[in-house]
C-alpha cells in the first residue's frame, strides 16, 4: 500500500477515536422537526381499538391519539401536527417501536419487569387481569382441577402457559391470530367450549361486540387470577418522550377520557384495583 495513503488511514483511525458516536435524534426532537406524530393501534382489542359494524376505527386509543396531538402542539408551540396511523398487532407491536417505524403503540400491553430490545413502557394507564367467560349456567369452578373442561386461550401467550400450568388435568383449545378472543368467545356461546380465558377487559367488551350480556355470561372468579397493568409501548433510553406521555396518560383530561370509555366497567375495575 501507497505509504501516504498508510499514513492518512492511520491518521483517520486516530482522529475517529476521539469523535464520540452520534446520539440518535429523540422523539419530542424529531415531532417538532418533521410535523409527525407516528402512532400505531389495534383493531382486534375493545375498547382499545376495534372495527366497528360499519368498518371504522374506533377506540379510547384512537382518542388518546388526539389528546396526545393536542398537548403535543400545545408544548412544541406549533400551528399544526399530522398523526400517522398504522395498525399494530399483538406480533408486531414491538418491533414497530423497536424498528423507529413510530413513536407509540397504544393497546393492551401488559408492562413487563424487561421489555423486549429498544422498547420500553410508559406508566400504567388501565388495571386488568386474567379472567374466564363462561355461560351462566356453567359450573365451572377456576379454584378447582377444572378436570374434563375444555378451556380456550389464545396461542402463543403467557396467558397460556400459565392455565396449562395451573389446570394440566383440562383440555385446552388454542385459538390463533387477530380474531382468536372473537372465535374463542364464538365457542361458548355455541357451547364448543367451557370457557375463554384472557383479560377481563378484553373478554367482556368483545362479548359487548357479539351482543352476549354479562348477566348470561360472567367473567369468572370475581377476583382476577392476575394483575395486569398496560402501558404504551415506546422507545426506551429516551427519557423525555416517556416523562411527556406519562404527564399525558396522568393528565385532568386522561382521566375523563378512561371515565368515558371504561366508566361502565368501574365496578369490574374496583375489584382488580382491590385485589391488586
Amino acid at each position: 500500500m501507497n505509504r501516504n495513503l498508510v499514513f492518512l488511514f492511520a491518521s483517520s483511525l486516530y482522529l475517529l477515536s476521539f469523535i464520540s458516536p452520534v446520539k440518535a435524534e429523540d422523539t419530542l426532537a424529531k415531532i417538532q422537526r418533521t410535523g409527525v406524530l407516528n402512532v400505531a393501534i389495534r383493531e382486534d382489542a375493545p375498547p382499545f381499538g376495534y372495527l366497528d359494524a360499519r368498518e371504522n376505527l374506533q377506540g379510547y386509543c384512537l382518542d388518546f391519539f388526539a389528546l396526545l396531538k393536542s398537548q403535543l402542539i400545545t408544548d412544541l408551540e406549533r400551528n399544526t401536527l399530522s398523526v400517522k396511523l398504522l395498525k399494530s398487532t399483538a406480533s408486531n407491536r414491538f418491533g414497530l417501536v423497536a424498528d423507529n417505524l413510530i413513536d407509540l403503540e397504544c393497546g393492551p400491553n401488559t408492562i413487563r419487569p424487561t421489555p423486549p430490545e429498544n422498547t420500553n413502557f410508559s406508566d400504567s394507564f388501565f388495571l386488568t387481569g386474567t379472567q374466564f367467560l363462561v355461560k351462566q349456567d356453567n359450573s365451572l369452578d377456576p379454584g378447582g382441577d377444572l378436570n374434563g373442561d375444555i378451556l380456550g386461550v389464545i396461542a402463543n401467550t403467557t396467558t397460556a402457559k400459565v392455565i396449562a400450568q395451573r389446570y394440566p388435568q383440562a383440555t385446552l383449545k388454542q385459538y390463533q391470530g387477530v380474531t382468536a378472543r372473537i372465535r374463542g368467545i364464538q365457542a361458548v356461546a355455541q357451547g364448543k367450549i367451557d370457557a375463554m380465558i384472557s383479560d377481563g377487559i378484553l373478554l367482556r367488551a368483545e362479548a359487548q361486540q357479539q351482543n352476549l350480556s354479562s348477566a348470561e355470561y360472567p367473567l369468572v372468579p370475581d377476583v382476577p387470577l392476575t394483575c395486569d397493568r398496560y402501558g404504551m409501548i415506546i422507545h426506551s433510553n429516551d427519557p423525555q418522550w416517556q416523562e411527556f406521555v406519562n404527564s399525558v396518560i396522568d393528565s385532568p383530561e386522561a382521566e375523563a377520557l378512561s371515565n368515558q370509555w371504561f366508566g361502565s366497567s368501574f365496578s369490574y375495575n374496583q375489584k382488580a384495583q382491590d385485589a391488586c
